[in-house]
């Protein structure tokens, strides 16, 4: 037997084993020496073949990463396996493979295409084939721009979108926003009707992107799409191999007033209120030559500073209070499931200085899609607000304007004491305005909101029809109030001559109450959609059918306090309140039917119903059919314009023709609860001596009432030029509405008991154009753009029911009559200035208030007719008011090398307004401040002199003589045409590179400004401030608006990570 040796066998075996060992450790070690020591050089350029600086290029899975040189060119260490990622501001991430030594890679712009997809009714549609006119706007374009209120967000933006910002008062929202001047537009956010406050409250990072159906497009949402339609969609998560990004922002910044009233100092206020007592003399008001108000004396004790003046805006307002915004976004999926989770924040501060007003809201949104199976889809959205806003017990509009017209000669604390708030008997003002903001000491009202709202939907691929799905949809959408208002007794003081203090009762009675406001509603919808391709023919089709229903309630309790609290139980139980508000549902439902179809792209047909049925009506007026067409033609597809224009990339026709409703205006049917009376102790009847209860009708039902029609006309040419370097649109339109509600003049007798009803009476069109160019280009490594629009409006009445004019100049002179064009001001026209007494004494035209009280630097009416006389003659148009004829916006930009700047500029034109109180009279209000833009006036040169006699020497001045109308035409009508610089924003990305290491995908910093310069004729006031008669405040006969809290102009700081 032949012997063998393990052990020589086991060392060979080891030795051979350590020796393999070792070889592949080498090699191990030498890969990655390897592909560091394989260098790959390359070019960027973009599609024009200019090279790109700055660019980062960087090897996928790793921290390496380089930028491109000056002459886009780079070195980079890679293995020929590796993936290497090219990115630049503007431009599509390339993604390449390093296995060659020397690349050349093309970025292609990231413009919006016209493959791009835009949300349109209840589906989506190639940009290319949109027959409709339909604007839209991206997540990033509305961001750029930094504000608590998303709607302030698209200002200026959107074509044809009109934005006007009334307030910026935390926690109010207060805004209008319609569409081509036609009223509130529907908003749908991912297929759920809105309101304007939910909208206004959404967290502009959920948000993907926009559109606006401004003309038949909006049809098909029908009984309420008479006004357009605007629709939101938020963002969903994208696949990325299971891996997921985290994106979180934060904006900090500082809130100043726009517009701050200036009224004038202690010793100035003296002496304007004597001028205007003076200048009183010869009125009818005052026959004989009223003495001043204060002496000499009082006035230097101001003007040597023995007594302090009182600026009220400062000890009101802060002249700058912070805001913040932080949100936090999860973004990722797999083959089968895809995610978006995102968390919002807000704080806004307000301007008292006492801190007592403050807004608070938190945001949340979360968007799963998931493929269940092969056909089989399903998407679960989650999301919802919760805000909370602080504010003292007195209303914010009266502080405001007590900082208008409070003296400055009356103090805020006697003698500077903070523990006793003055009271200035003289004004006769309840309140001290400083002790008003105090919610410690008058009180306070809190207001909170919560809203949440779940839906699901299922899409299934019907098996054996390609392109055939059927989807199911269901939303639940809850919302309440819980807000508080308490009103707490307090007390103000004032120094009698013995230097003792007097105390008076302010909010007697403290009282607590309580108010809740649930609200319901839900949307289901089942349909069926078709969509297919045969050969050269594109087709879609889509049938659903949707009910809505909506439930609301209110209730309220008071208690007067026997115990400072927030609880009831501390109140009285006898002079406890409870009551129920407004209760109610109501209940839509609808079928609706669309379908699309394209011949190669180039000639369009779309055609769209909805059958609607609404419980705001009788039966017999409760449904309506909404049908709408519109075509288009792509001329640039024609083979003979490709061969006559090259340089033509799109160009193309299109019309549309659709017929809308609006229930609306008769959301409370008349035979509802809320028209009859049921006052027990005084509606009834006598039975044997005694009052029975009984009910009476207010007003007489209209079993035939239903909502307006309207029907919408629209032209449109939309043209790309150079590969969309250039683009435009032009737009005509017109819609015209039948059926509006109004109540016949009819005189009813007495002894019906009650009024006439509501019927569909009147008719009305509004119509004009809009135009929007935009231009973007690359230049020597500089990505820039430039885009304008502007639009213009106009309303008209068809048909206005009125009562008979006494005769036909009467007839003329009414505002709102047929055939003629809304909002339209009659006045008298101003005529000019006097400048002298002699020109006083021989003005040829009598009327028109001249008289022994005329001064120098008044002010006279314009004799219109001729006829020598001023009287109702002569009131004739004067200018428009309400809403803007013209509305534009325009937006600039460029971005190089990582930095990048935005401005966004909106503006308005043909509106006027009209200011009155302190805008028209000195000292107002038994004698209230005077604002110092009155110290340009005419004035005697002596102040002591008689202003009535004409040997008097006078001073001229911008405004009349103290006490005298500024402009007796028009009541002090305004042009309040401006043009705005909503939003400055200067941003630096940092190269990938850079991050990279750290774990960052991107960072990019922030400074951006907000309202940052507005450009108007007017003086000391904003130009969208709502006045009496016009702008954003018609009819607004208490003035409460015009004393709105200001609009903020704010600066912010921020940055945007991304993980």
């Amino acid at each position: 037997m032949e012997n063998i040796n393990l052990n020589n066998n086991d060392r060979s075996v080891s030795s051979s084993w350590k020796t393999m060992m070792v070889v592949l450790l080498c090699l191990l070690t030498a890969l990655p020496m390897s592909a560091q020591n394989r260098i790959v050089r390359g070019t960027v350029v973009d599609q024009t073949g200019e090279t790109v600086i700055g660019a980062n290029v960087r090897v996928n899975g790793t921290t390496r990463g380089v930028i491109t040189d000056i002459n886009g060119e780079f070195e980079i260490a890679a293995d020929a396996k590796e993936k290497l990622t090219i990115s630049f501001i503007g431009y599509i991430d390339a993604v390449v493979t390093a296995d060659k030594t020397n690349l050349k890679i093309t970025l292609k712009e990231d413009s919006q295409t016209l493959e791009e997809v835009v949300v349109v009714g209840y589906g989506t549609q190639k940009k290319a084939t949109l027959t409709g006119a339909v604007s839209a706007i991206n997540n990033k374009e509305i961001a750029v721009t930094k504000n608590e209120n998303v709607v302030n967000m698209l200002s200026g933006k959107v074509p044809g979108v009109r934005i006007s910002q009334k307030s910026s008062q935390p926690g109010e929202f207060d805004n209008a926003i319609d569409i081509r001047g036609m009223g509130d537009p529907l908003i749908v956010v991912d297929g759920i009707p809105r309101d304007k406050a939910y909208f206004s409250r959404m967290d502009a990072n959920e948000i993907d992107n926009v559109s606006v159906l401004k003309d038949a497009s909006a049809a098909i949402y029908g009984v309420r799409a008479a006004n357009g339609v605007i629709l939101v969609t938020t963002k969903h998560g994208e696949a990325s191999n299971g891996k997921f990004d985290i994106t979180f922002s934060a904006n900090y910044g500082w809130q100043q007033f726009l517009y701050v009233p200036q009224t004038a100092s202690a010793a100035d206020h003296m002496l304007l209120i004597n001028e205007k007592y003076y200048n009183a003399f010869g009125d009818n008001t005052y026959p004989n030559r009223t003495p001043a108000k204060y002496t000499w004396q009082q006035m230097m004790e101001y003007s040597t500073g023995r007594k302090k003046s009182t600026n009220w805006t400062k000890e009101l307002f802060d002249d700058n209070v912070p805001q913040q915004q932080y949100n936090v976004s999860v973004n990722g999926g797999s083959e089968k499931v895809n995610y978006f989770f995102n968390l919002g924040y807000l704080k806004q501060e307000g301007s008292y200085k006492s801190g007592s007003l403050n807004y608070d809201r938190w945001n949340f949104r979360s968007n799963i899609d998931a493929k269940i199976t092969d056909r089989l889809k399903a998407t679960i959205q989650t999301s919802g607000y919760m805000d909370e806003k602080n504010q003292p017990f007195t209303d914010i509009w009266s502080v405001y304007k007590k900082a208008w017209t409070y003296r400055p000669t009356s103090e805020a604390y006697v003698d500077g004491d903070h523990n006793y708030p003055a009271w200035d008997s003289e004004m006769g003002e309840p309140e001290n305005p400083v002790a008003a903001i105090n919610s410690d000491l008058t009180g306070y009202r809190r207001e909170k909101r919560y809203n949440f709202n779940g839906a699901l939907s299922l899409t299934y691929d019907i098996p054996g029809v390609k392109g055939l799905s059927a989807k199911a949809f269901y939303s639940y959408d809850y919302y309440t109030t819980n807000n508080t208002s308490y009103k707490r007794a307090y007390k103000l003081y004032n120094k009698r001559e013995d230097g003792t203090m007097e105390s008076f009762d302010r909010n007697a009675d403290s009282n607590l109450r309580r108010n809740t406001d649930p609200n319901y509603g839900t949307v289901m919808q089942l349909s069926l959609n078709y969509a297919n391709k045969f050969g050269d023919h594109n087709v879609g089709a889509m049938v659903l059918f949707e009910e809505q229903y909506n439930n609301w309630d209110n209730f309220y309790a008071q208690r007067v306090m026997q115990l400072d609290g927030e609880y009831l139980i501390y109140g009285e139980e006898k002079d406890q309140i409870g009551s129920m508000g407004g209760a109610g549902d109501k209940t839509r439902q609808s079928v609706v039917g669309k379908v699309n179809y394209d011949y190669k792209g180039r000639y369009m047909v779309d055609f769209s119903f909805r059958y609607d049925g609404s419980s705001s009506f009788p039966k017999g007026s409760r449904w309506g059919f909404f049908p709408s067409v519109s075509a288009g033609w792509r001329i640039s597809e024609e083979a003979f314009m490709k061969e006559w224009i090259p340089f033509l990339t799109n160009l193309k026709i299109r019309g549309s023709y659709g017929k809308m409703g609006d229930d609306g205006g008769a959301s409370t049917y008349p035979q509802t609860v809320i028209a009859y009376n049921i006052e027990k102790d005084k509606i009834g009847w006598f039975y044997n001596g005694a009052l029975m209860a009984g009910v009476a009708a207010t007003a007489i039902p209209n079993p035939d009432l239903t909502w307006y029609t309207a029907e919408t006309y629209n032209l449109g040419l939309d043209f790309d030029l150079w590969n969309q370097k250039l683009s435009g649109t032009f737009e005509v339109f017109k819609r015209k509405r039948s059926g509006l509600l109004a109540t016949s003049s009819t005189v009813v007798p007495g002894t019906v008991g009650a009024s006439l009803p509501q019927e569909n009476l009147n008719s009305d069109q509004t119509f004009g154009w809009e135009i929007s160019l935009n231009h973007r280009n690359r230049v020597a490594g500089v990505n820039y753009w430039v885009g304008g629009q502007i639009s213009a409006t106009k309303n008209r009445w068809d048909y206005r029911l009125d009562s008979q004019a006494s005769n036909s100049m009467d007839a003329w002179r009414r505002r709102d009559v047929s055939g003629r064009n809304k909002d339209i001001w009659f006045s008298y026209e101003e005529g000019g200035r006097f400048t002298s007494y002699e020109q006083i004494r021989y003005h040829n035209v009598t009327g028109g208030g001249y008289g022994q009280g005329t001064l120098p630097g008044d002010y006279y009416y314009k004799d219109w007719n001729g006829d020598g006389v001023i009287n109702g003659d002569d009131n004739h148009p004067m200018a428009t008011y309400n809403l803007p004829v013209f509305n534009y916006g325009f937006v600039m930009g460029a971005e190089w090398k990582g930095v990048d700047i935005s401005l966004n500029w909106q503006g308005a034109a043909g509106v006027y307004n009209s200011y009155d109180e302190v805008f028209t009279e000195v000292g107002p209000f038994n004698g209230g401040a005077v604002l110092d833009i009155y110290l340009d006036r005419w004035h005697t040169i002596n102040p002591s002199d008689d202003p009535f006699n004409p040997n008097t020497q006078w001073v001229s001045g911008l405004y009349p003589a103290t006490g005298h109308s500024f402009s007796n035409a028009g009541t002090g009508i305004k042009n309040t045409s401006y043009l705005r610089l909503k939003t400055l924003e200067v941003g630096y990305t940092l190269p990938k590179t850079w991050v990279a290491k750290a774990g960052i995908k991107d960072l990019r910093v922030y400074f951006n400004a907000y309202n940052l310069l507005t450009f108007t004729g007017l003086d000391n006031i904003d130009p969208e401030r709502p006045g009496r008669q016009g702008g954003a405040n018609n009819g607004d006969s208490s003035g409460i608006l015009f004393y709105n809290y200001p609009v903020n102009r704010t600066f912010n700081i921020g940055a945007t990570i991304k993980f």
